[in-house]
């Protein structure tokens, strides 16, 4: 089966500005993920210094990922009646004002009503309102040979936002530690940086053209993901996102750190530096995708490259000793993230131009469904001693999704693979 690439038609690159809008996107993307890596680090810590206790702080983050849910919902059904570029703008606006609430009250109801809003917790790097924006506004100004080079450098503006983010927590241990300042006081300050990077992505969004906005004429004022004419594709792919979601889930760094600590007696700073390593691995990852893509194609890379990744997962579990569970932790790092921008850029090609951002909603919501028990679901597999079924379900949930994935749409073409 052939996929047309109506998709990427040439009249919509050559339309506005489509290289300084992919900027424009990258930039955003870069900012929301910094503000991202940086109330990722302090929010936890700065609610209970004000009083939160750790349910509390439980319900404040679990109104988060509501919050980041719903709102993917209503973006997603509101794809034919407000611009991208509209929305880009008002909810960098909404998360810039949900963080004021901080500043004046200590109110739980309050601040997890603002937690909603701002879907503090609940925008991570692979779903949530602002991903499916980005992803169908990048494949209207790109085309079959430049989409997944554009997701590979999307994702690293995010790796390179997070770890900035993560280093402006630096700010507040100076305040604390050299200026004596008190816990509360100097995480306020991140807050108002948090608060201005948020200002500034709104006035940059503005600056978006129409060129990222769908040329699609379309009838109806909101979008009905089970009436589109790809809505079987669209469907399969999310409910199979979400397995991957889930069993993602069960298998991250906090555990790995958990894991190393308990089986091993590794030390923290050995962990950090390990983990540090296969950052960086991930990123030449997701820069060697597209590459990788253009010799095998899109499928295979994002199937073959997770299914290399997931033996690695299960071999780490059972690996006899800290340094070859180092080694293949770290090996896996190589392969773990080229499925991203692959990925991203395979289902956009798969549906016509009225339907991208259904699909990048529909798939990034079953990617947030799945997500949202899988960690629950370790902590009971771990519950009372910390054995390898995690590891060992996680990384076969993950090899049963390649597999399915594979199987379900071997037989597409789509344009990129196309010579």
């Amino acid at each position: 089966m052939n996929i047309q690439d109506s998709a990427a038609p040439v009249s919509n690159v050559s339309v506005g500005r489509p290289g300084f809008d992919a900027l424009i996107v990258y930039a955003g993307r870069g900012l929301r993920d910094m503000g991202r890596g940086l109330i990722a680090v302090i929010l936890a810590i700065y609610l209970a210094e004000i009083g939160l206790s750790i349910p509390q702080i439980g319900l404040v983050l679990g109104a988060s990922l509501v919050g980041g849910f719903l709102f993917s919902l209503v973006v997603m059904f509101t794809a034919n009646s407000i611009s991208r570029r509209a929305w880009f703008v008002i909810i960098a606006v909404i998360t810039a004002l949900t963080i004021v609430m901080l500043f004046f009250t200590e109110n739980v109801w309050l601040i997890g009503l603002a937690s909603f809003f701002g879907s503090y917790a609940g925008s991570g790097m692979h779903w949530g309102p602002n991903l499916q924006l980005e992803q169908a506004s990048l494949t209207e100004i790109t085309n079959a040979q430049t989409r997944t080079r554009a997701f590979s450098n999307l994702s690293v503006s995010s790796a390179g936002g997070r770890a900035i983010g993560s280093a402006l927590v630096g700010i507040a241990t100076y305040l604390i530690g050299v200026r004596d300042w008190e816990i509360v006081d100097a995480y306020k300050v991140l807050l108002v940086i948090y608060l201005g990077i948020n200002l500034l992505n709104a006035v940059i969004y503005l600056a978006l053209s129409a060129a990222i906005e769908s040329r699609a004429s379309v009838g109806q004022l909101l979008v009905n993901p089970f009436k589109t004419p790809s809505r079987k594709p669209i469907l399969k792919i999310s409910s199979l996102f979400a397995v991957d979601s889930f069993s993602g889930g069960m298998i991250f760094d906090a555990f790995f750190a958990l894991w190393m600590v308990d089986k091993y007696g590794m030390n923290e700073g050995t962990i950090a530096a390990i983990m540090i390593a296969t950052q960086g691995l991930n990123l030449v990852s997701i820069w060697l995708a597209p590459s990788v893509a253009k010799r095998i194609g899109l499928l295979n890379t994002f199937v073959w490259t997770q299914v290399a990744s997931n033996i690695c997962l299960i071999s780490f579990a059972l690996a006899p000793s800290a340094a070859l569970a180092a080694g293949i932790w770290m090996l896996r790092g190589i392969f773990d993230e080229m499925d991203v921008p692959t990925r991203q850029s395979y289902m956009m090609a798969l549906v016509s131009p009225e339907e991208r951002t259904v699909m990048a909603g529909s798939a990034n919501l079953g990617r947030g469904l799945g997500r949202m028990p899988s960690s629950t679901v370790t902590g009971f597999l771990w519950a009372g001693a910390y054995t390898v079924a995690p590891w060992l379900v996680g990384g076969g949930l993950k090899l049963a999704y390649n597999f399915a994935i594979y199987f379900s749409f071997r037989n597409v073409e789509v344009p990129e693979d196309v010579d």
